[in-house]
């Protein structure tokens, strides 16, 4: 009987600081999954954008190549000789890709001519894609700047 009132609850104190520092442990993990979860929904909704702006340009390439193999006319957003007009790929937010003939803006002369016969072309463009990662209440936007040769 003696030693039993000699103790005076230190087992009590011992407990009661583990399940505070289990509690803060707890809530510390849930804030870093939380904060995981949001990255992971940002990396998503930027490679929808992306993915999405790459389908508008591959799609834009299609019927450029469509049009040139069937000799029809190519409609670009600038006229074919037009090589001084600025673009600014970054401020591009149009729904329509934009298409802009390359080609006549080099000089072909001998210094330059391609030494190979699969280099050679007659058709260069560039391609200027932009597309939202949804429709509706977009959090990510993307802009895709290609050179396509048919």
């Amino acid at each position: 009987m003696k030693s039993r009132k000699k103790q005076s609850g230190a087992v009590l104190y011992v407990a009661l600081i583990m399940l505070v520092l289990l509690t803060l442990i707890g809530i510390v993990a849930m804030q870093v999954a939380g904060l995981q979860e949001r990255m992971s929904a940002n990396y998503q909704a930027g490679s929808m954008a992306f993915q999405n702006a790459e389908a508008v340009a591959r799609g834009q390439e299609s019927s450029l190549k469509s049009a040139v193999t069937a000799g029809s006319v190519v409609v670009t957003s600038l006229p074919p000789g037009d090589c001084v007009t600025a673009f600014d790929a970054e401020a591009y937010t149009g729904a329509a890709p934009y298409v802009r003939r390359l080609d006549m803006c080099f000089s072909w002369g001998a210094l330059d001519y391609p030494a190979d016969e699969s280099e050679k072309t007659d058709q260069i463009y560039q391609i200027t894609a932009f597309a939202k990662d949804r429709a509706a209440f977009a959090s990510s936007e993307s802009v895709i700047d290609t050179v396509f040769i048919p």
